[in-house]
């Protein structure tokens, strides 16, 4: 008994963590000191970390600590963050396939309004506009869920594989809030409201100045001079 003791203390050893969250980045899902537990071998048999995924990883630009950020690019994606859009737009053509969708993320907790443009060619945010970005294999594009107080992505980069360590798969602390992590983002098509819009102001810009070119020929009409008799 003591043996199977110490064998599964070993094998949840080796196979689960506990995760104690240390800042504000991840507010709207997790909140500062949530206790968590986070699988070290699901992605250690041919899976890989999926979009919507709560991840532990090492930061490519401080190896010394861990942050906890949610997957939203994986490999293959093309992903742009348009800030001229109210509220900020994460859009994504999923495996680099087909028309952009909106990633539609009711787990935000306030609008967006920092670092709402990106990306540069290493995943970082850029200054004003929107740049697409393929995700190269084996990085991914990772941002905490409250974005306008979160290092992530935008600020570090894409984030390799190999620097993904655990998957958080429990709340366990405090217990009024014990269980799972809630729903993930979920891809929607782009809405054709906005480009209808536009559409529409051309289509009306130009009934205008047809029907003002129309009026000029008829002002000129009246005003020219009578033309010879042609009986003369």
């Amino acid at each position: 008994m003591l043996l199977i003791a110490v064998i599964l203390y070993v094998a949840i050893a080796f196979a689960l963590q506990t995760v104690r969250v240390d800042g504000e980045s991840m507010v709207g899902t997790l909140q500062n000191q949530d206790l968590l537990l986070a699988s070290k071998i699901s992605y250690d048999f041919g899976g890989n970390p999926q979009r919507g995924d709560i991840v532990i990883l090492i930061p490519p630009a401080d190896p010394s600590q861990d942050f906890i950020k949610r997957v939203i690019g994986v490999p293959g994606d093309v992903i742009e963050i348009d800030g001229d859009h109210t509220p900020t737009q994460v859009l994504i053509k999923p495996g680099g396939k087909g028309a952009f969708q909106v990633l539609n993320e009711p787990y935000l907790p306030q609008p967006w309004t920092t670092l709402k443009y990106c990306c540069t060619p290493s995943g970082m945010a850029t200054t004003s506009s929107p740049q697409p970005l393929t995700i190269p294999a084996g990085d991914y594009f990772v941002m905490g869920d409250n974005r306008n107080f979160s290092s992530d992505s935008r600020v570090f980069g894409l984030v390799p594989r190999k620097n993904i360590l655990a998957k958080a798969i429990l709340r366990i602390w405090p217990l009024d809030h014990f269980g799972g992590l809630g729903a993930g983002p979920i891809l929607e098509p782009v809405s054709t409201t906005a480009l209808a819009i536009p559409a529409l102001g051309i289509a009306a810009f130009e009934a205008w100045r047809w029907r003002r070119r129309r009026m000029r020929r008829s002002a000129a009409a009246r005003t020219a001079p009578p033309g010879p008799d042609p009986l003369s």
